[in-house]
């Protein structure tokens, strides 16, 4: 049985979200909340193993809700919100970076086709992050980023017993030489570890980036939005017929999977999901093994399941550097601990880590 808490400023909003999941066994709603005060005091007293948490209303409130549940009782959090709107759609992320596990599209009441799908979406989510440990946060100082319990390390460490303990930092000529581009996967906790890396590099980084995040439909906009404010380089939404460019963070469009074709050139194709997902960080990741042999750097960020794990390794294999996030940063160690327990990363490190490294390994001297 998962028990779940819901939260949502409305009360027809709270029965309608209950009504969803009451009717999906084995979950049930143990109770639901209109204010932060009391879904502390439910998610305690009632010990849930979820939180729902609705978007709409006041997001004000669903923020400070989320702030108080991660420094009074952390527990996993699924965001309900609507991505109509870019603001909106950065109001989610905010709560991400709060300490919220994912976001899932609005199901409403369940009746249409669009809406059922998104209602299996979050159930599904709301199985997943249910075994998931989450990390207390205590309570920032103004203008800090929230602390942990358990500190991000910063000290990279070899990937796995059979790759070299560091491999030597190329010498800037070599470097602009061999490497054209960074390519990178993130899912469940992506995010906010996507922000942390990206956020950290220099707006004269050398490389075009190109980036695969798993999200629910309509939120990649207001991602791209959302980073910006925080990047010195340029967040967009990649576009058929794009070609890379140093200086901005090309990143996957809704429903379609990416790739990277010779000369730098950014294809799309609507088939089959893969790994469960469309776009597939193994899509990317493949297509820069194949047309970019040891001439790019592959990063796999947190995330649930296996995607994006073999083609990393493909490009390892090829004479690329790859990184993996480490477990101790990651929300969820699936793809990244995947990606080193089949010898895909040359190293592993927490994404400020990585970012640190990226730019002696492009050929920048900082």
């Amino acid at each position: 049985m998962v028990r779940v808490l819901v939260f949502a400023t409305s009360v027809q909003r709270q029965q309608q979200l209950r009504a969803l999941i009451d009717a999906a066994p084995p979950m049930h709603v143990a109770g639901s909340a209109g204010s932060a005060e009391d879904a502390v005091e439910l998610a305690t007293r009632r010990r849930a193993d979820v939180i729902v948490l609705d978007q709409g209303g006041s997001p004000p409130e669903a923020l400070a809700c989320t702030r108080r549940l991660m420094q009074a009782r952390a527990t996993p959090i699924v965001v309900v919100a609507t991505a109509t709107e870019p603001q909106e759609s950065r109001q989610a992320f905010a709560l991400l970076e709060a300490g919220a596990m994912a976001v899932v599209g609005d199901p409403g009441d369940g009746s249409d086709p669009e809406q059922r799908r998104r209602l299996d979406e979050l159930l599904n989510k709301i199985r997943l992050v249910a075994e998931l440990k989450v990390v207390r946060r205590w309570a920032p100082a103004p203008g800090q980023p929230a602390a942990t319990v358990a500190p991000t390390p910063r000290r990279p460490h070899p990937a796995a017993p059979h790759a070299p303990a560091w491999r030597p930092v190329l010498a800037p000529s070599d470097a602009r030489r061999r490497f054209e581009l960074v390519a990178i996967g993130a899912s469940t906790g992506g995010p906010v570890a996507l922000k942390q890396l990206l956020g950290s590099l220099p707006a004269d980084f050398p490389l075009p980036i190109v980036v695969v995040q798993h999200m629910a439909g309509g939120f990649v906009r207001g991602m791209a939005e959302w980073l910006s404010r925080s990047c010195a380089l340029k967040p967009r939404i990649a576009e058929l017929g794009d070609v890379l460019q140093a200086g901005w963070i090309h990143l996957a469009p809704d429903g379609a999977h990416l790739s990277v074709e010779p000369s730098l050139r950014l294809a799309f194709e609507t088939g089959a999901l893969v790994n469960g997902h469309r776009p597939a960080v193994a899509r990317l990741l493949g297509s820069v093994a194949t047309h970019y042999p040891g001439r790019a750097i592959g990063i796999l960020l947190t995330g649930m399941g296996k995607d994006g794990a073999a083609e990393l390794k493909l490009m390892r294999d090829s004479g690329s550097i790859t990184f993996a996030q480490d477990a101790a940063s990651s929300v969820v160690h699936g793809m990244p601990g995947e990606a080193i327990r089949c010898g895909g990363a040359d190293y592993v490190m927490a994404p400020e880590a990585i970012a640190a490294t990226l730019p002696g390994i492009a050929g920048l001297s900082l």
